[in-house]
C-alpha cells in the first residue's frame, strides 16, 4: 500500500488558529466561533477526555523540544484532521508549524494583562497540576489522569519553564514574549489581536460574519478543566471504595466458607 494513501485526509477544512495562550479567554473564544459556525475545536480539554492522543503529541513534543532530537514535523491532518479550529495547548506549542501548515487559516491571539493573567495562572491552572494535590488519583488511574496531569505540566513548563520554581517575573515576560512572536509570525491582515470584553463587532468584522442576536459567550477554560477532573477524581475514588468493599465481602465469604468446612 502506498505510505501517503495511509494518512487520513482531511475530514473539515482548518479555518481558525486560536492561539492565545492559556488564561486568556481561549475557552469563551471557542464557545463563541461555535456561535459563529466554526464548531469543533481541539484544545486540552480535548485531550483529557481523549488520553489516547498524549502519545502522538508527545511524539510531537519530543522532536521539537528534545535537545539531542531530530526535527520529523507530524503529519498535521493525521493529527487534527477532524477539527476545524486549534485552540490552547498542545496545539500553541507548534503556533510557527500551524501557521505555515494551514496558510488560509485565520489567526486569533486571545490576550489578557500580564498582571491578571499571572494572577488567574497563579490561583488556577499551577495549582491544579501540582503533583502533590493529585497524587492519588494518578495512582488510581494511572490511564487517565496519571497520563494527563505531567501532559499538561510538560505543555506549559515549555512555554513557562519548570513549575516547581516557577516565579511571576519570569513567567510574565515569556508570556510577553510568546504573545510578540506570534504577532511577528502573522501577517496583519491574517491576525486578530483580542482582548476578553471587546463583544462581537471586531471578531465578526475578521470573519466576515454577521453580529448574532445572543451575548458574547463568557466560559471559564480552567473551572471546566477543574470540574472535569474533579468528577474524574471522585469517580475513581468511588470505583476504588466499590472494588474495596467487594474484595473485602469476596475475602470474608472465603474465610467464611473455609471456616464452615472445618466445622
Amino acid at each position: 500500500m502506498d505510505a501517503k494513501a495511509a494518512i487520513p485526509a482531511r475530514k473539515v477544512p482548518m479555518e481558525i488558529l486560536v492561539l492565545g495562550f492559556c488564561r486568556t479567554g481561549t475557552a469563551s473564544m471557542r464557545a463563541a466561533l461555535s456561535v459563529l459556525g466554526y464548531g469543533g475545536a481541539h484544545h486540552i480539554g480535548r485531550v483529557m477526555q481523549n488520553p489516547g492522543e498524549i502519545a502522538a503529541w508527545n511524539a510531537a513534543i519530543d522532536s521539537k523540544f528534545q535537545p539531542t532530537g531530530r526535527y520529523n514535523h507530524p503529519n498535521w491532518d493525521q493529527l487534527l484532521g477532524e477539527f476545524r479550529v486549534v485552540a490552547d495547548v498542545p496545539g500553541i506549542l507548534f503556533a510557527e508549524e500551524l501557521i505555515q501548515a494551514y496558510p488560509d487559516a485565520r489567526v486569533i491571539l486571545t490576550t489578557r494583562d500580564p498582571d491578571r493573567w499571572w494572577k488567574s495562572m497563579h490561583t488556577t491552572l499551577l495549582v491544579m497540576l501540582d503533583l502533590k494535590h493529585t497524587r492519588l488519583a494518578r495512582w488510581l488511574n494511572p490511564h487517565g489522569l496519571g497520563r494527563f496531569v505531567p501532559f499538561a505540566r510538560r505543555n506549559l513548563e515549555i512555554l513557562l519553564g519548570p513549575l516547581d520554581t516557577i516565579d511571576e517575573v519570569t513567567a510574565k515576560m515569556r508570556y510577553v514574549q510568546y504573545n510578540d512572536n506570534i504577532q511577528q509570525l502573522v501577517p496583519p491582515g491574517r491576525l486578530l489581536e483580542y482582548k476578553m470584553g471587546q463583544g462581537w463587532e471586531s471578531l465578526c468584522v475578521f470573519l466576515d460574519k454577521e453580529v448574532p442576536r445572543v451575548e458574547f459567550p463568557h466560559k471559564n477554560d480552567t473551572k471546566m478543566i477543574l470540574e472535569g477532573s474533579e468528577r474524574q477524581v471522585w469517580g475513581i475514588y468511588r470505583r476504588a471504595v466499590v472494588k474495596s468493599l467487594a474484595l473485602t465481602a469476596l475475602l470474608m465469604a472465603v474465610v467464611f466458607a473455609i471456616y464452615k468446612r472445618g466445622m
